[in-house]
């Protein structure tokens, strides 16, 4: 990989991920190894690449940061701030959204009212149009999937990237379907495909995308389709990834499953989102289910929330 632009981007963004933060609480992140240059014995004089490592360090929690545990520390959600703390608990993943761009980039950034980020619709515009209507709440710029990958593509790292491919509506599939694409394209020219898993939204169209990504680029997908397991595993999916909403015995929808039909079906399962008091719609958190996911958590691929570090005091 040639220096220039790539180069001065990855080296910038490994020396920012070692500042340390203002989120609270205080975060106590290790330092990295920093990303050395090395000779290209294949390019032209004078040129460089940077190896980057092509797995994380091995990890020993199920817990993922949801939108890098915003909620938890103060920062805002699915920003570089979020993911470094999210880092700083040595959290199995980060859940982050993201969403293709005009400029066939990808953002990560949590759409209001579906799919507005800063009052546009990212695949309108470019990455650089939705960074100038407007900053995150602690100034920072709306991240791109490649600086985020420049984060936590570090050696001893552990926190995997768990990129959500969120729906826009029945209408758009066309700029889901581009931003699974897109986002492993980016990930597999940089050999990332170990540091990012993906979950898929239940619509169809999207989700047959997903599976393909699957297959061609190897990094798995949680599909979040209230399916049973069978139905899963029709369309290429090993991983079910579902709302507390849907599970039994504290789920509140109308049609409920069980952790034992998936796992008896030879699938992996993973839940979102247990946590510590009430928030968003998909979360469980009374006393009761709370300590029912933790009884479950050897059987769980792994478990999102909103409060990583509380989740892991109880898993640990």
């Amino acid at each position: 990989m040639k220096t220039g632009k790539f180069l001065t981007t990855v080296l910038a963004a490994t020396l920012m991920a070692l500042q340390p933060t203002s989120c609270n609480p205080k975060l106590n992140i290790e330092p990295v190894k920093p990303v050395t240059p090395t000779t290209d014995p294949n390019g032209d004089e004078g040129d460089e690449t940077i190896d980057l490592p092509t797995e994380p360090a091995s990890c020993t929690n199920k817990i993922v940061a949801h939108r890098g545990g915003s909620s938890e520390c103060g920062a805002p959600d699915n920003s570089r701030t979020s993911l470094k703390y999210a880092m700083g608990l040595k959290c199995y993943a980060m859940e982050c959204d993201i969403y293709w761009t005009k400029d066939n980039d990808i953002v990560v950034a949590h759409a209001t009212d579906t799919y507005f980020i800063n009052n546009l619709k990212p695949w309108e515009h470019t990455l650089e149009e939705l960074r100038k209507a407007g900053k995150l709440s602690n100034g920072e710029e709306l991240p791109s999937l490649t600086e985020f990958l420049d984060i936590v593509q570090v050696e001893g790292n552990c926190t995997k990237l768990c990129l959500d491919i969120k729906n826009l509506d029945g209408t758009l599939t066309d700029y889901p379907i581009k931003a699974v694409q897109r986002a492993c394209e980016i990930i597999a020219a940089r050999k990332a495909e170990k540091f990012c898993e993906f979950i898929c939204t239940s619509n169809t169209a999207v989700a047959a995308a997903a599976a393909v990504c699957q297959t061609k680029y190897g990094i798995p997908v949680g599909w979040m389709s209230n399916s049973e397991p069978h139905v899963h595993l029709s369309k290429g999916f090993t991983w079910a990834n579902l709302s507390t909403v849907y599970i039994e015995p504290y789920g509140t929808h109308a049609t409920q499953r069980t952790i034992d039909q998936y796992l008896n079906a030879g699938m992996e399962f993973s839940v979102y989102n247990v946590d510590k008091q009430k928030g968003d719609g998909n979360a469980a958190y009374s006393d009761e289910a709370v300590a029912y996911f933790v009884s479950r958590y050897k059987d769980l691929r792994c478990i999102c929330t909103n409060y990583p570090k509380w989740l892991l005091s109880k898993v640990q």
